[in-house]
């Protein structure tokens, strides 16, 4: 029951809290609600423990309130939506993991609110097509990547207005440029290791 819990909390010197939780009394296992503060008293982060391992959601936050990072943990493991805030409350990483691992889309924001990036990931390499934004909205660079973020294959690159200004051909992050707007197409220079 309840009784085998006890409160721990602990102070700086000058005594301000900063940290409380639950634990077992016989093995001083934490166990429910963990919370750390700033020394201004505001909290700073809360979380669950169960066999004093995280377990459910776990929250940063910013000393004026706001959500820093949301995270979610299974057994200790990252495992659920993850997502990170500019102090302005405006979302900035948005993504998820399976069993510690980052899998899917993940997005990045500017602090305005525009999308920055949006990058397949499995198995926590970035994997897969990816598009790249500029802060006021426009297409910035669109390609793929391979085992982590090494361009493969096709990479188109644009300027601040949205227009496509270069392409260039990507063999595991090295690139040469096969387009330009002011020349067309050009005649690359062969991959390193390539005969002519």
């Amino acid at each position: 029951g309840c009784s085998d819990l006890e409160t721990v909390k602990n102070k700086d010197e000058d005594g301000n809290l900063v940290e409380q939780f639950t634990r077992r009394k016989a093995d001083y296992a934490r166990e429910g609600l963990y919370r750390k503060f700033y020394p201004s008293g505001k909290l700073q982060e809360q979380a669950n423990f169960h066999n004093d391992t995280l377990e459910g959601e776990r929250r940063l936050f910013y000393e004026n309130g706001q959500v820093q990072i949301v995270e979610q943990y299974v057994d200790g493991q990252f495992h659920g939506p993850y997502r990170t805030f500019y102090e302005n409350g405006q979302a900035d990483v948005e993504g998820e993991y399976v069993d510690n691992s980052m899998q899917g889309v993940w997005k990045r924001h500017y602090e305005n609110g525009q999308t920055m990036e949006e990058v397949q990931f499995v198995d926590n390499q970035e994997n897969g097509p990816f598009v790249e934004y500029y802060e006021n909205g426009k297409l910035k660079a669109k390609g793929n990547f391979r085992e982590g973020d090494n361009e493969d294959g096709l990479l188109e690159l644009y300027d601040e207005s949205g227009e496509l200004e270069r392409k260039m051909e990507c063999r595991m992050g090295v690139c040469r440029t096969i387009w330009t707007r002011e020349e067309g197409d050009i005649t690359p220079a062969p991959f390193p290791g390539d005969s002519e």
